[in-house]
């Protein structure tokens, strides 16, 4: 996650294969949480609720109808909750 960071950081525009990239494994992330890491319900509920948010958002990047930035800043919330402590 340090590499977009660093776009945000250095006012770069961000690479729209990297968006892309980004959106594919934050959902794969999350979608693994949710099925074999999370035991709450409520956790489950707010890991389900994640993975919609994120299909929408892929949807609307698909259609250019969003902002590089929001997309980004949006699934990097959304990976630094899910994130594994191993991966780190």
């Amino acid at each position: 996650m340090k590499q977009f960071n660093r776009f945000l950081n250095e006012k770069f525009k961000i690479p729209e294969k990297d968006l892309d990239d980004l959106l594919m494994k934050t959902f794969s992330i999350v979608n693994d949480d949710v099925k074999n890491r999370l035991k709450n319900e409520k956790e489950i509920k707010q890991g389900n609720m994640h993975l919609e948010l994120l299909s929408l958002l892929k949807k609307e990047w698909s259609d250019r109808k969003v902002d590089p930035e929001f997309v980004f800043r949006v699934t990097d919330n959304i990976f630094k909750m899910h994130k594994n402590e191993e991966l780190s």
